[in-house]
């Protein structure tokens, strides 16, 4: 009873994916290799190449008599394949020959595969192949151990009840597997839940050093010291860096164990949890307990379910204060207590092996309604399974281990590890689900209690979603195949095991490289040959009936279109369906719901004090004053400006600024009455499906920039609209053709080749996809239900010509959720992915209120919800820039209300200073710019040409820095971050430019959303009042990096032609300065100390055209309050433009 019940709880200790596995005892084919020199070839290229390498008494083919004896090692049946070859090496040299003779051979892997083995414990068959060959580490198994630095050498192919015997001798042991017959090198690579947890945190924070065999057969240590990175990476990362052919570890005195296992009949489940709460809760004091519980149906103990409890004092202390005294007086079926060395322990807890073995898990906060919803599944689960297998040829388990909060400080103190747990809040529970079929039934059985048991795991996790619990940690080793424990190990975890595999694993430039035989995965180089399918011949009946559907469904056609024409709906534009013809895919037209109230004839209303629709006029009024009093006075000066001329430019750019407006109808859009959704064509499925399967693969620009989705919620978004089989809300067809617009557009010439398309191509696609998501947004619904879509597809639509709308409506919505409220104790994948839906919103509700004068629908006193990042993330390019980006937010709504509100006016100049002074150290630009790549390069150079540009804002409110300035100046703080922003905007345009025009204008579009475009009616005006043609050469330049991508954003072109009005006003009253002017001087000196950008010569031909126009004297009079109507009018116009056309 002991040895079967402390089997079971050791059931799933080994790694269920591709990583080094072990297995219980077996028989280590102590002949069957030293067969010598074959006389005749096997055929196979692999093995024969193994054979010339020297390594021919190392392997074992099918037809030796060790062969199926050593695949009969393997724990599991479903892991027992049979590889072309087994090749067995002896030591690390032999291992490095066997990896790169596999990797060279005929240039690579081809279409068989390399498996790697120590102790075959997973229940996957990832530690074995069926179509290559099996490197087999079962005999470097030994152990030693070295007293004076304390610490066990272990070889991979180890296992552990031999690891504790042999250390056994030296008065030491490790912190090792529970099962004796699991095997080393799983065990540690994917982490290592073992008794001495509470204590010394997982196996693998006991490694100090890794000897590992990298793919190109160099042979390193990994420790604190030496390639630290990759000794990180390996601590619960698994063996995708390498093959690790010794683990040193660091000993623990060996102390007899103290053993309490009890079984008790499942009535007493509420007590049972109880306990196993507690004992999750109690504090490191308790750190020597271990506590593992299980629930299992197994009738060779039990004909009902029954509850293994297995209490473990690793100090050998009975006595220990847990909590478990809640089940000391309940009624046994039995109870063993023993003290046991860990040695005796392991041996006698192995699972006997030969049964299909499945297992499965996922981790939850300390939470008793989800420990007892498990308790509930796993009883469902046992009922279905005696529906269709006998209850005697079936084994379950459903097991409960704590993980207190405390073991990631743990790991962190020991160098730290993958598991991304190093900042671990709350208690927590793995629970781990096992299913296991006899052998002698059919493969169908083990399929059907397989698929089961996964249907049970799903259900666990969308109830512990449900209440807030799920923790999304996938612990590796007891991981289903079809789970993805790395990706649950958190953002900064996988950049670091990406980075170590890319440095430890470079590619070869062979087809396939070198690295992707080692792991095992597809290779990007490979050109596979087109695979053969299998003709379906169908019967004529069959097509009879398709031909029957046919007339039924023409008939039904008629009847519609006599019914729609019978009814006077007016004239209507060509249908889509005649526009894009060419277009074959569109979207079911009863699954979408477009019967709704629309925005086509919305208007936006009031406009605040900073938007360009209330000050136009403003503006207008006072260079119009200005000028009456130029006329007034009679400037008799030889070098004037007519105020004709002025009044030119001022209408003109008010006659381009009249037009902006949000009834504006987009071009190709269908009229609200004949939208027709349903019927608006869609990419073609196979450039979308090759765009997706890209996209998991290499990170898109998309997904960083618009944190609203993961990867695979968008495929399966797409895929909802592509093979509706359900009626499709509008907004998630909305979010559907807003993403792929994205996407496209992020597209490189080297991607659009690799999708097997051309830029042409893509960018026709783009245009489709705009039409219907600009079509979609004259149906939307005037009122609607709040939900995590609707403010998804909102958000996304907030780069239309209603922009303010959409995210106001939004962040209505998230309120309504209650996004602004999340509860911060509790993580998991869902709500991550709310906080992530909240902050984006909030992020662009303060920008556009911002641009366009409005008041934020989010307040930031309400808002309780935390960052979407984790403390260790900021530590990471893309987590701290998207740190900096929620800060910006933050402190932009901020600014907004403590120096631009209504209240805020009405404060003293001294308050207000002391305002600016606090705002200016919160926007302090990281000079430590990251490395500017692809894919977080722009995101680094947008947050500091928005810091730059608020800097300009905030220090605009402050006085001129000279008592006696000219009306135009601002202070000298103002200046310089309007230089700064406006020199790196030109700095990266110019570089983003030579590359890509659409990512320029798509950068621009962002810009000019979320930050008033201040900083260059701030230079322009102090080119004015200092003479300064340096300041001019800058706003030239400026003008420049928009005019390439006018034409095609409508939000760059109004800014471009009202930039190149204003400029063209600011260098005809520089070229009618004297060039001795003083002021022109004094700006010399100021811009040379600034590093402003040199202009090429004084005297030199005039940066903006003004042949047509008379030059203007320095002494143009403007009063410090009308330029101040410029300045706010120039900033609210450029925001107002923004939010309609961007």
């Amino acid at each position: 009873m002991l040895k079967t019940c402390i089997a079971a709880a050791a059931l799933l200790n080994g790694p269920a994916i591709a990583s080094v596995g072990p297995s219980p005892s077996l028989s280590l084919a102590p002949t069957g290799c030293n067969h010598g020199p074959r006389a005749t070839s096997s055929g196979i290229p692999a093995c024969e190449a193994l054979k010339d390498a020297g390594l021919g008494d190392r392997l074992l083919f099918p037809t030796d008599l060790g062969y199926e004896p050593q695949i009969e090692s393997w724990w599991a049946e479903n892991a027992r394949l049979r590889p072309y070859c087994l090749v067995l090496p002896r030591n690390s040299g032999e291992v490095s020959t066997a990896l790169t003779t596999l990797v060279d051979v005929n240039d690579g892997a081809g279409d068989w595969h390399i498996a790697l083995r120590s102790g075959g414990h997973s229940s996957t068959g990832s530690s074995n192949t069926a179509h290559g060959v099996t490197i087999d580490l079962s005999l470097m198994n030994s152990t030693s151990y070295d007293r004076e630095s304390n610490v066990a050498k272990i070889e991979p192919g180890g296992r552990w009840k031999n690891v504790f015997a042999d250390l056994d001798k030296h008065g030491v042991t490790v912190a090792g597997g529970r099962d004796g017959g699991v095997g080393v090198g799983g065990f540690l690579l994917g982490g290592g839940i073992s008794f001495f947890s509470g204590r010394r945190g997982f196996g693998c924070d006991s490694v100090v050093n890794f000897e590992v065999v990298l793919a190109n057969g160099t042979i390193v240590n990994a420790n604190r010291t030496t390639n630290a990175d990759l000794w990180r990476a390996l601590k619960g990362g698994g063996n995708n860096f390498g093959i690790v052919t010794r683990f040193d570890l660091e000993a623990i005195p060996a102390r007899d164990l103290y053993y309490d296992l009890r079984l008790l009949d499942s009535a007493y489940s509420d007590s049972v949890v109880d306990a196993i709460v507690g004992f999750a809760d109690q504090d490191q004091s308790l750190a020597d307990d271990a506590l593992v519980t299980f629930y299992s149906h197994d009738t060779s103990v039990s004909s009902e379910i029954h509850v293994c409890i297995i209490h473990v004092n690793t100090m050998g202390n009975k006595n220990s204060a847990t909590t478990l005294h809640k089940i000391e007086d309940l009624p046994v079926v039995a109870n063993v207590t023993a003290f046991q060395s860990m040695a005796e322990a392991a041996a006698g807890s192995q699972i006997a092996p030969g049964s299909r073995n499945a297992g499965s898990t996922l981790s939850f906060y300390n939470d008793p309604q989800i420990v007892r919803r498990c308790i509930e599944l796993h009883m469902q689960l046992v009922e279905t399974l005696k529906g269709f297998i006998n209850p005697d040829k079936f084994r379950t388990l459903s097991l409960f281990q704590s993980i207190p909060s405390y073991m990631g400080a743990i790991g962190q103190q020991r160098g730290g590890n993958m598991l991304g747990l190093d900042d671990m809040q709350h208690n927590a529970l793995v629970w781990t689900a096992g299913v296991a079929v006899d052998s002698d039934l059919d493969q169908g059985a083990f399929a059907m209690a397989h698929a089961e048991m996964n249907k049970m795991t799903a259900q666990v996790k969308e109830f512990s979603r449900s209440v807030h619990g799920d923790m999304g940690f996938v612990y590796l080793n007891y991981a289903d195949a079809s789970q993805n424990p790395l990706g649950s190990y958190g953002l900064r975890s996988v950049e670091h095991m990406r980075e170590v595999a890319a440095k430890q694993t470079k590619c070869d430039r062979r087809s396939p490289c070198a690295s992707c035989v080692t792991l095992n995965v597809a290779c990007r180089t490979t050109r596979r040959p087109p695979e053969k399918r299998q003709r379906v011949l169908l019967s004529s009946k069959y097509e009879e009936a398709v031909q029957e559907i046919g007339h039924h469904l023409a008939d039904v056609k008629g009847m519609l279109h006599t019914l729609i024409s019978s009814k006077d709906v007016g004239s209507c534009p060509p249908s889509p369906t005649e526009r894009w013809s060419k277009y074959a895919h569109r979207t079911q037209s009863p699954m979408i719901d477009e019967h709704v109230p629309t925005l086509a004839g919305v208007h936006e209303g009031y406009n605040g004090d900073p938007s360009f629709q209330s000050h136009a006029h403003r503006v207008g009024s006072a260079l119009g004053a200005t000028l009456a009093a130029s006329e007034l006075i009679g400037l008799e000066a030889p070098m004037t400006l007519p105020p004709d001329g002025v009044k030119g430019l001022l209408r003109s750019a008010a006659m381009t600024n009249v037009t902006t407006s949000d009834r504006v109808a987009p071009r190709n859009i269908l009229p609200p009455h004949n939208l027709e959704l349903g019927n608006m064509p869609l990419p073609p499925i196979d450039v979308v499906l090759k765009l997706l399967r890209l996209a998991k693969t290499d990170k898109q620009r998309f997904f960083v920039d618009v944190p609203l989705f993961q990867e695979d919620e968008f495929t399966d978004m797409c895929r909802g609209v592509y093979f509706a089989t359900e009626p499709i809300s509008i907004w998630t067809w909305v979010c559907v053709n807003v993403g792929l617009y994205f996407l496209f557009l992020g597209l490189s010439e080297v991607n659009c080749r690799r999708i097997g398309t051309t830029v042409e191509a893509i960018r026709s696609h783009s245009r489709v996809l705009m039409a219907n998501a600009e079509t979609a947004l004259q149906s939307l619904r005037l009122c609607s239900e709040p939900s995590a879509e609707s403010c998804r597809a909102l958000a996304l639509l907030g780069h239309s010509t209603v922009a303010w709308r959409l995210v106001s409506g939004a962040a209505r919505a998230s309120l309504d959720l209650g996004l602004h409220r999340l509860a911060n104790h509790v993580d998991g994948q869902d709500i991550f992915q709310k906080r992530s839906i909240f902050w984006y919103i909030y992020a662009w509700d303060k920008g556009l209120a911002m641009t366009c004068g409005r008041t934020p629908v989010i307040h930031h006193y309400d808002v309780t919800t935390s960052f979407p990042l984790n403390p260790e993330d900021r530590s990471s390019v893309p987590g701290r820039l998207y740190g900096a980006f929620l800060d910006y937010s933050v402190v932009s709504g901020e600014i907004q209300r403590k120096l631009f509100s209504a209240s805020a006016q009405h404060a003293s100049q001294e308050v207000r200073t002391q305002q600016v002074k606090g705002f200016a150290a919160r926007l302090k630009v990281d000079r430590e710019d990251p490395t500017w790549d692809e894919m977080f390069g722009p995101a680094a150079v947008l947050i500091d040409i928005m810091l730059y540009s608020m800097l300009t804002i905030v220090y605009r409110t402050l006085p001129p820095t000279s008592v006696q300035a000219h009306p135009l100046r601002c202070s000298d703080e103002c200046v310089d971050a309007a230089r700064n922003a406006l020199s790196t905007l030109v700095k990266v345009g110019e570089t983003v430019l030579q590359k890509d025009h659409a990512s320029w204008g798509m950068l621009l579009n962002v810009v000019l959303s979320l930050v008033p475009f201040a900083p260059f009616i701030v230079l322009a005006g102090n080119a004015i009042a200092t003479s300064a043609s340096v300041d001019l050469a800058l706003l030239s330049s400026v003008v420049s990096i928009l005019a390439p991508v006018a034409a095609d954003y409508p939000t760059v072109r109004k800014v471009h032609d009202a930039c190149e009005r204003f400029g063209r006003i600011a260098s005809l009253v520089v070229s009618s300065t004297s060039v001795d002017s003083p002021n022109r001087k004094e700006h010399k000196e100021q811009a040379s100390s600034n590093d402003s950008p040199p202009n090429s010569s004084a005297d030199g031909p005039d940066t903006f055209n003004i042949a047509h126009l008379d030059p203007l004297d320095y002494s143009f009079p403007m009063a410090q309050q009308d330029w101040d109507s410029i300045m706010v009018g120039f900033e609210s116009e450029l925001g107002w433009i923004t939010t309609l056309e961007s």
